[in-house]
């Protein structure tokens, strides 16, 4: 409507075409386009000149007041969209967030204090809620694993290794395991998000196997996993770091360790940066830098 009402304004096709960056035939056929939808005559032409009706005035007068207010609104949201200030939001992992991410945004904050957070723990991503800015997921990875279909950006920010362990008053008590079909013989506690949630995988001569477990203990966070296995509660496949501690003091034992083949991943999603304003833009940026810098000195409690 718009190319429409200028003509009536300027009183001849090509010169409103040029305002618009259009060709005059473009600009003709939308000016008749737009009388046959207003079932009125807009602009009386004639070999001499082009001359606005009274309706193609009033079209321009009533239009042109909502088009410059139209142009001042998708100003400000330009603005909006360029800005540092303002909510970052976030869905990550409980692992995640309590050993990187607070830190992180504590430096973040330091430097950029007019940006403001909110941090939802899940070990879910949930594409449909659009108010989220950032997924953080941890996740297991092996040969012939498939990341399931998504309309967001992947990137993968760390692995570390993965251990199945246990207390050694777990095996004092049933013996220790020589292969992982015995798993199923056993109290095995863990999160549906990794390695497969009950369905647990391992390299048995050199193909991988999947080993439904027992379904002891399931929650969405691999600190509390920990403490029951250091309780002897049961036996739990765990990153590494997470354990290590734990390991060298000899309050928890790994086993099955030639058959363990996967990875524990932590990976960012977040959707296309096209569509990403000024401060999610700067904040992913120094999100990646600072988890690549610091992943390696973390202490995991």
């Amino acid at each position: 409507m718009a190319p429409g009402s200028t003509v009536a304004r300027c009183g001849s096709i090509s010169e409103a075409a040029k305002i618009f960056h259009i060709t005059a035939a473009t600009g003709s056929r939308w000016l008749k386009e737009l009388e046959e939808h207003l079932n009125v005559t807009l602009l009386i032409s004639s070999t001499r000149k082009s001359e606005p009706t009274e309706a193609g005035i009033l079209l321009y007068e009533r239009f042109h007041l909502a088009y410059l207010n139209i142009q001042d609104i998708y100003k400000e949201v330009e603005a909006a969209n360029s800005t540092d200030s303002g909510v970052i939001s976030i869905a990550s992992t409980p692992l995640f967030s309590r050993n990187f991410l607070s830190k992180i945004i504590g430096e973040y904050l330091f430097i950029c204090p007019e940006v403001s957070f909110r941090i939802e723990e899940t070990a879910y991503v949930d594409e449909k809620k659009n108010d989220i800015d950032f997924y953080i997921r941890a996740g297991a990875t092996y040969r012939g694993y498939m990341e399931p279909d998504s309309q967001l950006i992947k990137k993968t920010l760390f692995s570390y290794p993965l251990v199945v362990c246990c207390s050694p008053s777990y095996i004092e008590s049933y013996g220790e395991l020589k292969s992982p079909e015995e798993l199923k013989f056993h109290n095995c506690i863990y999160t549906s998000t990794l390695v497969g949630g009950n369905r647990w995988q391992f390299d048995v001569d050199g193909d991988v196997t999947t080993i439904e477990i027992a379904k002891t203990v399931e929650i969405e966070n691999s600190e509390f996993l920990k403490d029951v296995a250091l309780a002897g509660g049961g036996i739990a496949y765990l990153p590494l770091p997470l354990v290590k501690k734990e390991l060298e003091a000899g309050k928890l034992v790994s086993i099955l360790d030639d058959y363990i083949k996967s990875k524990f991943e932590i990976s960012l999603w977040f959707r296309s940066p096209k569509h990403m304003s000024s401060r999610c833009l700067k904040f992913k940026d120094f999100l990646i830098k600072r988890t690549l810098e610091i992943k390696d000195t973390i202490h995991f409690s």
